[in-house]
């Protein structure tokens, strides 16, 4: 798979994800999240989107999977303490760790 849809397609969860923050937590029952949280996500997206309209998939994926692995391990201490400033729960976890794989898979991996 491209890096291009890779990160069209996870750029398009962290949208969703991003604007359903500012309307519900959990949003789809899940995915807790914080303000900061909800606009870190949204800038995941435009982030992803873009590189990937942009032609910059394959450096993108690569820096922003690094990220979102920092971010997942930085919950894993975190969840269910009062230094969570994102509002990461068990789901945000899994969320950042899923796509942390999928973008450095892709971005490290595959040519395109």
């Amino acid at each position: 798979m491209s890096n291009r849809i890779v990160g069209l397609v996870i750029g398009a969860i962290y949208l969703v994800v991003g604007a359903l923050g500012f309307v519900m937590d959990p949003v789809l029952g899940l995915v807790t999240t914080s303000l900061l949280g909800d606009l870190l996500h949204l800038a995941t997206g435009v982030a992803l989107v873009a590189t990937a309209l942009l032609g910059w998939s394959k450096l993108a994926n690569s820096i922003i999977g690094t990220a979102l692995l920092a971010v997942g391990i930085i919950g894993l201490f975190t969840i269910s303490t009062d230094t969570n400033p994102l509002g990461v729960n068990g789901a945000a976890n899994l969320l950042h760790f899923a796509s942390a794989a999928a973008l450095l898979l892709v971005g490290l991996g595959a040519k395109k």
